[in-house]
């Protein structure tokens, strides 16, 4: 959406035409339950389920997914089963014996990468933002193959809802099973570290610093979490084997 800013450049104020990323509320409802209440970038809202369906455990596949109905501002979704809601597991034993239970972690292990690769993965994520190119207000993620190839991106005003819809994408087109690698627009958290594990990925990669919570979870469960400082600093916090140096 289009709207009127002043904006000040060398102490003179002048009226602008600004870009701005739309923000817009999003109940969703499974099986006729409350899930939650985002905030979400209207646009992708199918990858978006679908991924938040799948990283939340509810769904294992794409087909567990019966039918969607989708407005402006909520979404009714039917999945096969039942749906009862109920708490996250509690403590960190529990919470990774749930993770195991239902994603997609025992994958090829896939070969070391070097860092000017890892790099070169953010960088390509950072030159498809379009939405940040022209709002400079949104969050992205990228999946990549274990060739480094690109296999889906989302962007969104909400960090969480980027992977989702990166992850929704790649779950429609049948290739969720490929991911090796994840690039992030922002820190890494205990819930972003948990959604790349619901996929099975090897190597979580950051343009911000993990928190305490993810880099246990990675601990754990083996999978290398990384934050990109600047051009060429680089920080590994879990696995590094995965990572030549």
């Amino acid at each position: 959406m289009r709207h009127r800013v002043l904006e000040s450049s060398e102490g003179l104020w002048r009226q602008e035409e600004e870009e701005i990323l739309e923000e817009v509320p999003f109940l969703v409802y499974i099986n006729g339950r409350k899930l939650t209440s985002l905030f979400r970038t209207p646009g992708e809202d199918e990858a978006l389920l679908i991924g938040l369906c799948f990283t939340e455990g509810i769904v294992r596949e794409r087909e567990d997914i019966l039918s969607m109905r989708i407005s402006e501002d909520m979404a009714e979704v039917r999945i096969k089963g039942e749906y009862k809601g109920g708490e996250e597991p509690r403590g960190v034993k529990e919470i990774v014996k749930e993770i195991k239970a239902r994603s997609l972690l025992f994958k090829p292990e896939g070969r070391p990468i070097e860092v000017e690769e890892v790099l070169g993965c953010v960088r390509r994520m950072e030159s498809a933002q379009r939405l940040r190119e022209a709002t400079g207000t949104s969050h992205a993620a990228m999946l990549f193959s274990y060739a480094l190839e690109p296999i889906s991106m989302g962007e969104d005003v909400g960090r969480h809802n980027a992977f989702d819809k990166a992850i929704g994408k790649a779950l429609m087109e049948g290739r969720v099973k490929e991911v090796f690698l994840a690039t992030l627009s922002s820190r890494i958290s205990f819930e972003m570290a948990k959604k790349a594990a619901m996929i099975g990925a090897k190597i979580l990669v950051g343009t911000s610093k993990a928190t305490s919570m993810a880099v246990l979870l990675g601990e754990e469960l083996k999978m290398s979490i990384l934050s990109v400082k600047e051009a060429k600093e680089v920080m590994i916090y879990s696995s590094p084997k995965r990572i030549r140096r």
